[in-house]
């Protein structure tokens, strides 16, 4: 059986799986539980199985990029308001409090795994080290994302006891190190590869990853730069996949690209929630989208030779007497743009208009404007969303046809850390240590030659080049998560820069203001939720939210 089947074997016994909402539970450690857990090595692989389900629950990894996109430069909410996008966010916020459960989730059941494992002599040692190091993988990714967006939160490093129920925040230096020791860990105890049956489970490449993840968050560029040129040559076999889109379909997931992706499959409770949130009336979604690609995310790529997006000339609006006047010429300059030789990521993140997609009951349908004016349109047959507003749409962990006809269970796998992310990665943590020296140039054409452009411009500076790599950065990953957090780490999210910050018009594909966007500086630090003060009087608040 392979491993998108084991992880998924729910243990009703489990403890590591509990249901509990709170961000810890707050009953004593059940011991007996623990002995029928821990008792053999089917039943220890199922008590770790139980980690990776909690990590594919929707307030953790599952919804990674869909919560975390929608408040990055590359995409924005749907009729559900953002409260982050729109800087109306209170501490009482459930977008706080259900990342901020869900990773302690996570860490219980890492908590348990590697309390039970360590020196336990009726698991055999060998895969006794292994799933502890899945564990502290799991736990070490977990107060990344705490540490990332809190500061400062409680380390728990054992499992839930009456005297560690309630704790004071341990400092933000403190989480980071913890978080390194588990990594550094891990990596000592994982396999560089898993045996066919066991593809999916956590590997020594996607601890290296992870930390020098940590490290370029922390601007520690030589540790960083160490930790990502491990990943570029043997015993790791990682390259980048030949087609772009095909990253995001699960009829290609098993590829070289992938170092560490949550593993879906189109059953009951064991899918990801991807289609509803970025599929439309064309697909299987039955309503409208939840999240949309920002403008930027069109307005940014360029053509085959570097050359920018001509957006001067897209009509205007105020230059035709009706809508459906204006929809004719700007459908033609869409439909002009889409003959000439674009960036192929374009079309593989998003539809546009005059696009084609393969949708519900395996037709073709294709984007036009007005909606309205085109409901009979046939063939093709009208690109559907329930909106008068001209937005553009994600491609991006989209089925096509009838591949998949449920909205919750999509059996795309979601890619949290690919080889593409590597390499750029170590392009930018070498370009901040030595400057554009000649392998930050191969790591970042790398990617772009699959893409189909040009190799970056010789001669640029360190600057030229940061930004080179954040633009890249920004046309390989919208709608997977990542903007997000590079926007917070790169501390432009605050300002009004045009591409990187996140205090500006939000246009849409006419080139009209949709809505404003606003992130203050405040934002950097998210609140302690209010719901978990009022259960523990030890917690203090982050500035500005008190």
């Amino acid at each position: 059986m392979q491993m998108k089947k084991i992880l998924f074997v729910f243990c009703a016994f489990a403890i590591l799986a509990s249901c509990n909402d709170g961000f810890l539970d707050r009953t004593p450690y059940n011991q007996i539980s623990s002995t029928i857990i821990w008792k053999s090595d089917a039943n220890a692989i199922m008590g770790v199985n139980g980690i990776y389900m909690n990590s594919k629950r929707e307030w953790a990894m599952m919804g990674f990029p869909y919560h975390f996109t929608r408040c990055g430069p590359d995409g924005f909410e749907m009729w559900r308001t953002s409260e982050m996008e729109r800087n109306t966010a209170t501490s009482r916020s459930g977008f706080f409090l259900g990342t901020y459960r869900e990773f302690y989730r996570m860490i219980r059941g890492a908590n348990d795994a590697i309390y039970n494992l360590t020196d336990n002599p009726d698991v055999t040692p060998d895969l006794a080290k292994r799933l502890v190091g899945e564990a502290k993988f799991f736990r070490g990714l977990s107060y990344f994302i705490l540490w990332h967006f809190f500061g400062g939160v409680i380390i728990l490093d054992e499992p839930i006891l009456p005297q560690n129920t309630y704790l004071p925040r341990n400092t933000a230096e403190e989480v980071k190190e913890f978080l390194i020791k588990d990594l550094t860990d891990a990596i000592d105890l994982l396999p560089v590869v898993h045996a066919e049956a066991d593809y999916g489970r956590i590997t020594k490449g996607a601890a290296i990853a992870l930390l020098g993840k940590v490290y370029l968050f922390d601007q520690q560029w030589g540790k960083a730069v160490e930790q990502f040129g491990k990943l570029l040559s043997s015993p790791y076999s990682y390259n980048l996949h030949p087609e772009y889109w095909q990253l995001f379909d699960f009829k290609w997931e098993k590829n070289d690209e992938v170092v560490y992706a949550v593993q879906m499959i189109d059953q009951l409770d064991l899918g990801s929630s991807m289609e509803e949130w970025y599929g439309m009336r064309s697909t299987h979604q039955y309503a409208q989208s939840y999240c949309f690609p920002s403008s930027l995310t069109f307005e940014t790529y360029t053509h085959a030779d570097g050359e920018p997006i001509d957006l001067i000339s897209r009509p205007k609006r105020s230059d035709y007497d009706t809508e459906f006047d204006y929809g004719v010429v700007l459908m033609e300059w869409y439909e002009d743009l889409l003959k000439s030789d674009l960036d192929k990521r374009l079309q593989g993140n998003i539809i546009i208009p005059t696009d084609t997609f393969l949708g519900a009951r395996n037709e073709i349908y294709k984007k036009y404007w007005p909606y309205e004016d085109y409901l009979t349109a046939s063939p093709p047959p009208i690109f559907q969303d329930l909106t008068t507003l001209a937005r553009f749409h994600w491609r991006k962990f989209v089925n096509t046809g009838t591949e998949n006809v449920t909205r919750w269970n999509s059996p795309n796998d979601i890619p949290i850390i690919r080889f593409a992310d590597v390499l750029l990665m170590y392009a930018e943590a070498l370009n901040e240590q030595s400057g554009p020296v000649a392998e930050v140039y191969q790591s970042v054409n790398r990617v772009r030659t699959r893409s189909g452009i040009v190799d970056l411009p010789e001669g640029l500076s360190k600057d030229e080049m940061r930004r080179m790599i954040w633009m890249e950065r920004f046309h390989e990953f919208p709608g997977e998560g990542h903007l997000f957090f590079d926007v917070r780490r790169w501390k432009t999210a605050h300002t009004t820069d045009p591409i990187f910050g996140l205090n500006h018009n939000v246009l849409d594909f006419r080139g009209e203001v949709d809505f404003t966007r606003v992130f203050v500086e405040r934002n950097y630090l998210w609140p302690i939720p209010q719901a978990e003060i009022e259960l523990n009087d030890k917690l203090t608040q982050n500035p500005g939210w008190e």
